[in-house]
C-alpha cells in the first residue's frame, strides 16, 4: 500500500507535466494554422492589388488608343478614293500624320464585304469581321487572324459617314486601330518581386493570346483554363470556384501546385477588351516579410515549449530528490546549474530577438530607401496629372508603412530600455511650428478646420530632444485628423508656464478635436499596446494600435504628464505638459537649407553603396544638387578608389555600412589608418545605412565616423549634414 501511494504521488505529477506539454504543443500547432490561414490570405491580397493596379493601368495606356481611333475617324470622313492605290496612300498619309509606329499600330479600313486594306494594298477578307456584325459601334478583342501576320488587339470603330472607293462606290464602313500584343506589354508588366511574376493575356475562350516574363512559361499549354483546371489547387479550392468568383467579382485569386512547387495567381476580368489578364508568381515570393516572421514567431514558440517542458521536468525531479534528505545538496546544486542554463536560454532567446529586430529594421529599410527615393525622383520630372496622382498616392502609402515599422520597433526599444533621448539647445516656438505644418499636410485631402495658437515666449531656446516631441504631438495631432470627420474642427493650443525654478519652464500643448470621441471605459487602456475601441477599428482607421503607448512612454521618459478627455460622440482633448531647461540662444545653430545646398555646388563625393537601387537614388539626388559622384560597389573598393587617387580628389565619403567584402566600419577604419595618405585621417565620412539604432549611430562614431544618417534618407538632412561637415 505505501509503495502504491509513493507511486501515485510522483506520477500524478508526471502525468500534469505531459498534459501541460501536449496542451502547449497543440497551441503553438493551432498557431502555425492560423498564421499560415492568415498569410495565404495575405498572398491573395497582395496579388489582387497588384492586378487591381496593373487593370487601372491598362485601362489609362488604352483609352488613349481610343482617342487616337476618334481622331482617325474624323481624318478619314469624306475622303473618298479613286482606287485601291489610292486607298493604301491615304492610310499611309494617316499612319504618318498620326505616328502610329510609335504605338506599334498599323491603321486598316473594311469595306461592306469585309474586304481589309492596309497601307500595302488589300490584304483579302478579314476573317474577324464576325466580331462586328453585333450591332456595335466599338469592339476591341485580340485577333490572330491569317489575314495579317501577328497577334494583335484590335480597336474597331463603324465610321460616321462611310467613304467610297471608284466608280463603283465600293464602301468602307469601318476604321480598325490594330495594335501589335507584345506593345501591349508596357501597361501590365511588373518588376515587382525581382521579375519573378508571369504575365499571360488570355482570350474569353480560355486559349493564350500572349505570354510574358524571363523565364519559361510553367504552365506550357494553349488553353490556360483548361491548365488551371486541372492542377492541385491548395487549401481545398478549385477552378470552379475561381472561375465562379471570377464571373461573380471581376478578380479573383488561388494558389497551386506545378513541377512541386508552389505558385499563387490572379486572374482579372478585362472586359471592355474581350480578355483576362492572370498574374502567376512563385508562392516564395510573396510575403516573404510575413513568411520570416511566422517562422519566427513559430521559432519563439518552440524554444518556449521546450523551456516550459524542461522546467516542468526540473520541478518533477525535485520533488523526488527533495524526498532524499541525503541528495539535499547535490540536488541544489544541479537544480541550480540547470536553471543558470535556462537563463542562458531565455538571454540567448532575448538576443536573438534584438538581432532579428536589427536586421529586420535594415531589411526593409533598405527597400523603402528606394521606394520613396525612387517616388521622389519620379515627382521632380512634371508628370502628367494622372501619373502624379498614382505616384502621390504611393508616397503617402510608403510614409504610411514606414510610420507602422518604426512604431513596432520603437515599442520593443522601449520595453528594452535602448530609448536615448538626447536633449539639446533647440527653440522650442520653431518645434510648434514644425508640428502644426506638418498637420497641415495630413489636411491636404480633407475638409477640416485646424486652429493653430502659440504664446509668446521671450527666451524660447531650451535644452530638449525636439525629435521626441515632434513625435508625440504629431502622433496625437495625427489621431485627431483621422478619428475627426469632414466638417469638424481640430484646435492646437501652445502655452508656456513658469518651471520649478528660474532656469525652467513647462511647455503645455494643448490639442482638442470635435470627432467621434471615446468612451469612459476606453480612456482606462488608451496607453496600453494595440488598444483600439472597436473590433472594426483597425480595418477602418488602419494603424497598429502603438501610437499612443509610444506616445505615453515618451513623455514618461522625458519627465512630463499626458492627460486625456473624451466623450463618445462629441470630441477628445489631450494635454501634455513637458518640463524644460533653459540655455542661451547662442548654442542654436541653425542652418538653411537652400543656403547650404548652393555652397555645394561641384562638391566631390565618394560613395559607398553595395545596393544599386540605392546607388543610383543617392547619385541622382546629389548630383540633382550640384555634386559629383563616385561610386564604388563594397568597404573595399572604396577604400581602393581612395587609396589610388590624389588628395583632395574627394571631398567628403558617404558610406553604407551592411556590404559585402569589407563593411563600413572596416572601410572607415582602414581609410584613417593609411600611411601615406594623411587626410585619410581629416577627410569626413558619414555612415549613410539602413541601421537606424541609437547604437548604430554610436557605433559609427566609434568606427572613426563624422556623422550617421539613416535610410529612407531625407535631402535636406544629407544637404545639411554634408555641409556643417565641410564647414568644419
Amino acid at each position: 500500500m505505501k509503495e502504491r501511494k509513493q507511486t501515485t504521488k510522483y506520477l500524478l505529477p508526471a502525468v500534469f507535466a505531459m498534459i501541460q506539454v501536449v496542451v502547449l504543443a497543440s497551441g503553438i500547432l493551432f498557431m502555425r494554422n492560423s498564421l499560415m490561414k492568415l498569410t495565404i490570405e495575405e498572398r491573395s491580397s497582395q496579388l489582387e492589388e497588384m492586378v487591381t493596379q496593373i487593370q487601372a493601368n491598362l485601362d489609362s495606356g488604352l483609352q488613349t488608343h481610343w482617342n487616337l481611333v476618334a481622331g482617325l475617324n474624323n481624318a478619314v470622313q469624306g475622303n473618298h478614293s479613286k482606287n485601291s492605290q489610292d486607298v493604301s496612300d491615304n492610310i499611309a498619309h494617316m499612319e504618318n500624320d498620326f505616328c502610329t509606329d510609335l504605338y506599334g499600330c498599323r491603321v486598316m479600313l473594311l469595306d461592306e464585304q469585309g474586304t481589309a486594306y492596309l497601307s500595302d494594298g488589300p490584304a483579302g477578307i478579314w476573317y474577324d469581321i464576325s466580331h462586328l456584325l453585333d450591332g456595335e459601334k466599338r469592339h476591341t478583342f485580340v485577333s490572330e487572324t491569317d489575314t495579317i501576320d501577328g497577334s494583335f488587339l484590335v480597336f474597331s470603330q463603324e465610321l460616321d459617314s462611310p467613304i467610297t472607293m471608284g466608280e463603283d462606290h465600293v464602301r468602307f464602313t469601318h476604321i480598325v486601330l490594330l495594335k501589335d500584343i507584345q506593345t501591349v506589354k508596357q501597361y501590365y508588366t511588373t518588376t515587382t518581386y525581382g521579375g519573378s511574376a508571369a504575365t499571360y493575356v488570355i482570350k474569353k475562350n480560355g486559349t493564350l493570346a500572349y505570354f510574358d516574363a524571363d523565364d519559361d512559361d510553367v504552365i506550357g499549354a494553349r488553353n490556360i483554363y483548361k491548365a488551371l483546371e486541372e492542377a492541385e489547387y491548395v487549401q481545398g479550392r478549385s477552378f470552379d470556384m475561381i472561375k465562379e468568383q471570377l464571373d461573380r467579382d471581376g478578380i479573383a485569386a488561388a494558389n497551386i501546385m506545378l513541377n512541386q512547387t508552389e505558385y499563387y495567381y490572379c486572374l482579372t476580368s478585362l472586359d471592355n477588351y474581350d480578355m483576362t489578364l492572370m498574374l502567376l508568381i512563385p508562392a516564395d515570393c510573396v510575403a516573404v516579410s510575413t513568411m520570416d516572421m511566422m517562422n519566427s514567431a513559430i521559432r519563439t514558440g518552440v524554444i518556449f515549449i521546450s523551456a516550459m517542458a524542461l522546467l516542468i521536468l526540473l520541478v518533477f525531479f525535485s520533488l523526488i530528490k527533495v524526498q532524499r534528505s541525503s541528495q539535499m545538496v547535490k540536488l541544489e546544486q544541479e537544480t541550480n546549474k540547470e536553471l543558470n542554463q535556462l537563463r542562458m536560454v531565455a538571454e540567448s532567446a532575448n538576443a536573438a530577438k534584438s538581432t532579428f529586430l536589427n536586421n529586420m529594421s535594415h531589411d526593409i529599410r533598405t527597400p523603402m530607401n528606394a521606394i520613396i527615393g525612387f517616388t521622389n525622383i519620379a515627382l521632380k520630372q512634371d508628370p502628367n496629372p494622372e501619373v502624379r496622382a498614382c505616384l502621390d498616392k504611393i508616397s503617402d502609402s510608403s510614409e504610411h508603412l514606414l510610420t507602422l515599422i518604426n512604431d513596432v520597433l520603437d515599442i520593443s526599444r522601449i520595453e528594452s530600455g535602448k530609448i536615448q533621448f538626447m536633449p539639446a539647445p533647440v527653440d522650442i516656438t520653431e518645434v510648434a511650428d514644425t508640428v502644426a505644418n506638418i498637420t497641415q499636410g495630413f489636411l491636404s485631402d480633407r475638409e477640416l478646420n485646424f486652429n493653430f495658437a502659440q504664446a509668446t515666449l521671450e527666451a524660447p531656446y531650451v535644452l530638449a530632444d525636439a525629435v521626441r516631441i515632434r513625435e508625440v504631438l504629431v502622433n496625437i495631432l495625427g489621431n485627431a485628423v483621422k478619428f475627426t470627420n469632414d466638417g469638424g474642427t481640430i484646435t492646437f493650443d501652445v502655452s508656456y508656464h513658469p518651471g520649478a525654478d528660474e532656469q525652467h519652464i513647462v511647455a503645455c500643448y494643448s490639442i482638442a478635436d470635435t470627432g467621434v470621441g471615446m468612451s469612459e471605459e476606453f480612456i482606462e487602456h488608451i496607453f496600453d499596446e494595440f488598444s483600439q475601441e472597436e473590433n472594426s477599428a483597425r480595418t477602418k482607421y488602419k494603424g497598429t494600435g502603438l501610437g499612443m503607448a509610444i506616445t505615453k512612454r515618451y513623455v514618461d521618459l522625458m519627465g512630463g504628464t499626458i492627460c486625456v478627455e473624451s466623450k463618445k460622440g462629441i470630441g477628445s482633448t489631450f494635454i501634455v505638459e513637458l518640463p524644460l531647461e533653459l540655455t542661451g540662444g547662442e548654442k542654436v545653430r541653425k542652418q538653411d537649407v537652400s543656403s547650404a545646398t548652393a555652397k555645394l555646388n561641384g562638391v566631390k563625393i565618394l560613395l559607398a553603396e553595395d545596393n544599386d537601387l540605392n546607388a543610383e537614388i543617392a547619385t541622382i539626388q546629389l548630383e540633382e544638387c550640384g555634386m559629383r559622384v563616385t561610386r564604388a560597389a563594397d568597404g573595399k573598393e572604396a577604400v581602393e578608389v581612395f587609396a589610388n587617387h590624389p588628395a583632395a580628389t574627394f571631398d567628403i565619403i558617404l558610406m553604407d555600412v551592411m556590404m559585402p567584402t569589407m563593411n563600413g566600419y572596416e572601410a572607415t577604419k582602414a581609410i584613417r589608418s593609411l600611411d601615406d595618405r594623411p587626410d585619410g585621417r581629416t577627410i569626413p565620412i558619414i555612415a549613410m545605412t539602413a541601421n537606424a539604432f541609437a547604437e548604430d549611430v554610436q557605433a559609427s562614431l566609434d568606427a572613426g565616423m563624422n556623422g550617421h544618417l539613416s535610410k529612407p534618407i531625407v535631402m535636406d538632412e544629407v544637404v545639411r549634414t554634408i555641409a556643417g561637415n565641410l564647414e568644419r
